[in-house]
């Protein structure tokens, strides 16, 4: 529907934006020197990081009550961030993630990645 729209564009840039910079620039060490924030176009790691706790906490799905595109992307971002140690394991964020990867959809991935041998060995060149 036309009124989740809005959420729907938001927290797909969002992701996109914020979230993977403040992970990248987490990953790398590096640190938004205080009262430079506004800079950095994220602000600091933990304010991003409990913007998307926020953005998961008390809802089914990222845009309102139905699965959505945002929900994929959002959804493997936490998955993701979770899985190699970048967010910590919040409630909310294991909550969503466990409603998310529990989709039929998901699932079936999953088994389908998992049925294919793996790539061949690359070249050294």
């Amino acid at each position: 529907p036309l009124k989740e729209r809005g959420a729907y564009y938001r927290w797909l840039f969002f992701a996109a934006g914020p979230v993977e910079a403040a992970w990248t620039n987490k990953s790398l060490g590096f640190v938004v020197p205080p009262g430079r924030e506004r800079m950095a176009g994220y602000g600091t790691f933990e304010r991003t990081i409990d913007t998307l706790e926020q953005a998961v906490s008390g809802r089914d799905y990222i845009c309102g009550d139905r699965f959505s595109a945002a929900d994929v992307y959002v959804g493997s971002q936490i998955g993701f961030g979770m899985q190699f140690g970048g967010f910590d394991r919040r409630p909310a964020f294991t909550s969503y993630w466990e409603r998310i990867s529990a989709r039929p959809a998901h699932l079936r991935g999953n088994e389908i990645d998992g049925a294919m041998p793996p790539p061949p060995p690359v070249a050294a060149g």
